[in-house]
């Protein structure tokens, strides 16, 4: 004992307590005199720290009052169409973190002591970041929260305004088609007046379709899509999208499993995984001049499963097409099929959107762009995250 007090009061351990307490005082200013609260949550979802800018917003004033107390007693989450969300739900930072880092918008409503003013507090937009960090065992996420600045701002508006012209167009895109229909089944109509309606039919067809994948969009821009996230094996959830095609197009598609041993654990959305792989196949369909024969191909690499969509159309000829055919609204023109209608360009950027969505990737590569290759085709790849090994930070998804 008297060693240790001997120890304690020597002039060297008295300088180094004395430059670590100056060093954490310095850096608790260097967080404070930034212009973002920050947050620092554990494995309970309970705050273990805060920086003055957060404690001004939520603490009234004093980082202390924050420190201990859930996170959901003192802010709210909010979609940005104003719907509340859950702190389990899938979108949640605290959830999303789990997966990956990233960053997004969302309305932040701050909560009173008791809570019982909530509704009345004033929702605010603001950037969220979110990261896992996981020290000595334990895991925590570190929250970032700043104001949106002006671009920021005008992209919010734009998809707004995008969003709501898409639900506009939808009850007269439907009572035009249900009339188009109506008119085609009269019997004294010439051909050419027929052929005239199926055209029109076709179209307006294709414009409701651009608007679902508007609106899917949007919502997925605006992360107000409710995902339903599911742990199995991805095997499984190609069974189940398989069993819903006709038989003809089940006819063209071949699944190939590279190690039947593996582990192919995923934790996807079905209905999404569904729509990834429609949006392959049409995408393959609207290529080829023919019926394609395509293969999925399973990977299992050491931190995602990969999918590989591969078919045997044109492909795409350089690696400036292959990333960009993952931007709204581009079309490669010199590969479109004459026999089918005209896409529109919003098929693989909805496919990158939702494997975004799920903590996943999309990229696509053509054996053609590499030099001296003779295979022709277009293989679209596919990262799905392996679930996470519990870190005991909760987790409901």
């Amino acid at each position: 004992m008297l060693a240790e007090d001997s120890f304690s009061g020597s002039p060297e351990s008295m300088s180094l307590i004395q430059q670590m307490s100056q060093s954490l005082g310095l850096l608790r200013v260097a967080f404070d005199s930034t212009g973002e609260a920050m947050l620092i949550v554990d494995e309970s979802s309970a705050v273990r720290w805060a920086n003055q800018q957060a404690a001004d917003l939520w603490g009234g004033g004093i980082t202390l009052q924050m420190v201990g107390r859930p996170l959901s007693a003192l802010l709210q989450f909010h979609h940005l169409d104003r719907s509340p969300l859950g702190d389990e739900e899938p979108s949640h930072p605290l959830q999303k973190a789990l997966i990956a880092e990233g960053r997004h918008s969302y309305l932040i409503q701050a909560l009173s002591s008791s809570g019982k003013d909530s509704e009345t507090s004033r929702l605010i937009t603001r950037s969220v970041s979110w990261r896992l960090i996981i020290q000595m065992n334990q895991s925590f996420v570190l929250l970032i929260f700043r104001d949106l600045d002006p671009l920021e701002k005008a992209l919010a508006r734009q998809q707004r305004f995008i969003d709501n012209l898409a639900h506009e167009l939808r009850t007269p895109l439907a009572i035009i088609s249900g009339n188009l229909h109506r008119l085609k089944r009269k019997e004294e109509l010439s051909d050419n007046i027929h052929q005239s309606l199926s055209d029109a039919t076709s179209e307006t067809q294709r414009i409701a379709t651009l608007v679902d994948k508007l609106l899917l969009l949007s919502e997925l821009d605006t992360d107000c899509r409710r995902w339903k996230l599911q742990t199995d094996d991805l095997r499984t959830f190609i069974d189940q999208w398989t069993d819903n095609l006709d038989l003809d197009l089940r006819s063209c598609l071949k699944v190939e499993i590279v190690h039947e041993s593996d582990d192919y654990q995923v934790q996807i959305d079905q209905d999404a995984f569904c729509l990834i792989l429609d949006n392959l196949l049409d995408n393959s369909r609207r290529f080829c001049s023919s019926t394609p024969s395509i293969r999925i191909r399973l990977v299992q690499l050491k931190s995602y499963v990969e999918l590989q969509f591969v078919d045997d159309g044109p492909g795409i000829q350089n690696a400036e097409q292959c990333l960009a055919v993952f931007d709204r609204f581009t079309r490669i023109e010199e590969h479109r099929n004459a026999d089918m209608t005209d896409g529109g360009g919003l098929g693989l950027p909805l496919v990158k959107s939702l494997m975004e969505g799920m903590g996943g990737s999309a990229t696509c590569f053509s054996p053609q762009s590499s030099p001296n290759s003779s295979q022709q085709g277009l293989i679209v790849t596919l990262r799905f995250p392996r679930p996470r090994p519990s870190t005991g930070m909760k987790k409901s998804i």
